[in-house]
C-alpha cells in the first residue's frame, strides 16, 4: 500500500515520514507534497491508497484537494490534519467520509492508529473486491461450460465481465488439484480460492484482462485465452511453467495435473481440456496432458469377464503371486482401453474387491457383514485418484488376505503339534500345560490362549477328553482292573479317576462297563 503526505509545513510531513513505522503498518511507499496543487499533479502517477492531508494550505487547501481526489479515486482513504477546531472543516471531512480528523500538533500514536484503521479498511475492501471478482469468474465459467451459454448470452447476463475474446477460437487449460494428505483428502477452501485468484500471475500472464480464469468445481480450475495469442507449443510451455509454479508454491500439500484442449469455440475448448486432464487417472498426477482419453466406450467386456474368472480361480488355489500378476495384467488392459467414463473403471475394481471379500469369508478370515463391506469398499475405491492407486489398493488387500491365511495355517500347525503331543503323552502322570509348552517350544500363556481360541476348549479339558476316550476303550476288556486303567491314562488315584469319569458320563467306570 502507498501513502501520500500533503502539508505545507515540511517539519510535520518529514517527521511523519521519518518516525512512523510504515513497514510495520503494511505501507510500502510514502511520498510528500507541499500543497494541494502539487499533490493533485502527483496523484495519477503515484496512485496512493491513503492520503494524509493538512486542511489549511496555500494555493489549494486540503478540502479542495481531497474533493478532487475523491472524484477521481472513490476508494482512496483520507485522513485530515488541522490545528483549527473549525466546524465547517469537520463537516467537510464528514461529507468526504474521512477515516479520521487528527488535530495538530500531531501525536504519533494518534496518527499511527488512524493509519492502521485506514490500512484495515483498504485490506477489507480489497478482499471483498477479489471475492466478488472470483465469484463472477466462477459463475461465468459455470454458465459457459455446464449450462452451455453462448458468449452473447453471457454478455447479456454478466455485461462487461464476459470477455470479448470468447467470441473467437479459444485455447483452454484445465488444472486439477489433489490433496497429498491421505488422512484428509479434501482441498481447503482457502487454498482453492487463493490459487484460483492467482492463476494469471502463476501462469505468467501480463494481466488478467487478456485471459479468463477461475474455479469450475471443487477440484478443477480453468484458464481461457484467445487462440491467436499463442501457438500450441507456446501454450504447452505456459502449462509446464504453470505446473512448475504451482508445485513450487503449493506442492508440499497439493498435487497438480494440467490438461490442454484443442483450439475451438469456448465451451468445446473447455470440455476438451477437462477431458485431457482426466488422463491423470491412467498415467498419474504431476503431468501436462494434451491428448484426451478415447471418446468411444469399449466394444466388448469379454476380456474383462475372462480376467474376473481367472482372478477367482487363482484365489481358490491360494496362488498369491499369480493373483497379483493377474491384477497387473488387468491394470495394463484398463490403461490400454482408457475408458473416458472413470466410473466404469472404478466398478471393475469394485467387482474384484467383492470377489476377494467373498473368498475371505469362505476361508474364515473375514466375518464382515456383506452390505457393510460393500458400502465400505465402494467409498474407498471412489476416493482413489488414479488407476495405479486402485491397483495398489487391490494388491494390498490381496496380500492382507493371504497373510491372514498363512497366519491361520501357522496357527493350525502350532495347535496340531500340541494335540499330537497330548495324544502321545496322555498316559504320563506328570503331563501339565508347562511340560507341554516346554516340549512344543511355545510359551505357556500363548499356548493356552491359542489352543482355547482355535478349539474352543482348554488344554486340560482336551487332556481329560483324550484320557476318557482311552479309558472307555480299556473298559471293554473286563480282565483289566479299574486301577490299571487309571494308571494307563496317567491318573494315580483310582478314586479321582472314578469321580472324573462319572462327572463326564454320569456313570462310574463299573456302571459303564456293566452297560457295555
Amino acid at each position: 500500500m502507498k501513502v501520500l503526505l500533503v502539508d505545507d509545513e515540511p517539519l510535520t510531513s518529514e517527521s511523519l515520514e521519518r518516525y512512523i513505522d510504515w513497514k510495520g503498518l503494511g505501507i510500502e511507499s510514502v511520498r510528500i507534497a507541499a500543497n494541494g496543487l502539487e499533490a493533485l499533479e502527483l496523484l495519477p502517477r503515484f496512485l496512493p491508497d491513503i492520503i494524509v492531508s493538512d486542511v489549511r494550505m496555500p494555493r489549494m487547501n486540503g478540502i479542495e484537494f481531497a474533493t478532487n481526489a475523491r472524484e477521481r479515486y472513490p476508494d482512496v482513504k483520507i485522513i485530515f490534519m488541522s490545528g483549527y477546531s473549525d466546524k465547517e472543516y469537520l463537516k467537510s471531512a464528514i461529507h468526504l467520509k474521512a477515516v479520521s480528523y487528527v488535530e495538530k500538533p500531531v501525536k504519533l500514536e494518534e496518527m499511527t492508529a488512524a493509519i492502521r484503521e485506514s490500512v484495515s479498511q483498504c485490506a477489507a475492501e480489497l478482499a471483498n473486491r477479489n471475492l466478488t471478482r472470483s465469484v463472477i469468474r466462477q459463475r461465468l465459467l459455470t454458465k459457459l461450460v455446464k449450462e452451455g451459454k453462448t458468449p452473447a448470452e453471457l454478455r447479456i447476463e454478466l455485461g462487461e465481465h464476459a470477455p470479448s475474446f470468447l467470441d473467437g477460437e479459444i485455447r483452454a487449460m484445465a488444472i486439477q488439484l489433489c490433496s497429498r494428505s491421505e488422512g484428509d483428502p479434501a482441498i481447503s477452501e482457502s487454498d482453492r480460492t487463493e490459487i484460483a485468484d492467482r492463476l494469471a500471475e502463476l501462469a505468467g500472464e501480463p494481466d488478467d484482462r487478456s485471459c479468463l480464469y477461475g474455479l469450475l468445481d471443487a477440484d478443477t480450475m480453468l484458464i481461457l485465452r484467445q487462440a491467436d495469442d499463442q501457438s500450441t507449443t507456446g501454450f504447452k510451455d505456459t502449462a509446464r511453467s504453470l505446473l512448475y509454479s504451482l508445485n513450487r508454491t503449493y506442492g508440499d500439500r497439493l498435487e497438480f495435473s494440467i490438461g490442454i484442449g484443442s483450439p475451438s469455440p469456448a465451451k468445446e475448448a473447455c470440455l476438451s481440456a477437462v477431458a485431457a486432464v482426466r488422463s491423470r487417472f491412467y498415467f498419474g498426477t504431476g503431468l501436462v496432458f494434451s491428448e484426451p482419453p478415447a471418446s468411444e466406450p469399449v466394444e466388448s467386456n469379454a476380456p474383462l469377464e475372462e480376467m474376473y474368472a481367472e482372478f477367482r480361480g487363482l484365489l481358490r488355489f491360494d496362488k498369491e503371486e499369480e493373483t497379483i500378476a493377474a491384477i497387473d495384467r488387468l491394470t495394463h488392459r484398463l490403461r490400454e482401453m482408457r475408458d473416458p467414463e472413470i466410473g466404469r473403471v472404478t466398478n471393475v475394481i469394485f467387482r474384484l474387491l467383492m470377489s476377494l471379500h467373498e473368498f475371505a469369508v469362505d476361508k474364515g478370515v473375514s466375518a464382515t457383514d456383506p452390505q457393510q463391506e460393500e458400502k465400505f469398499i465402494w467409498q474407498e475405491v471412489g476416493g482413489l485418484p488414479t488407476l495405479e492407486a486402485l491397483r495398489d489398493y487391490v494388491v494390498g488387500n490381496v496380500q492382507a488376505v493371504f497373510s491372514q491365511l498363512k497366519e491361520r495355517s501357522a496357527v493350525n500347525a502350532r495347535v496340531g503339534i500340541v494335540v499330537q503331543y497330548i495324544r502321545e503323552h496322555y498316559s504320563d502322570k506328570e503331563l501339565t500345560t508347562r511340560s507341554i509348552a516346554d516340549n512344543t517350544y511355545l510359551s505357556q500363556n500363548y499356548m493356552c490362549a491359542l489352543f482355547k481360541k482355535e478349539t474352543g476348549k482348554t488344554i486340560n479339558e482336551f487332556i481329560t477328553e483324550i484320557r476318557l476316550e482311552r479309558a472307555k476303550a480299556l473298559l471293554k476288556d473286563r480282565r483289566v482292573k479299574l486301577y490299571e486303567i487309571a494308571l494307563a491314562i496317567g491318573i494315580t488315584d483310582p478314586n479321582y479317576f472314578s469321580s472324573m469319569f462319572k462327572k463326564a458320563t454320569g456313570l462310574t467306570p463299573s456302571q459303564y462297563r456293566e452297560r457295555m
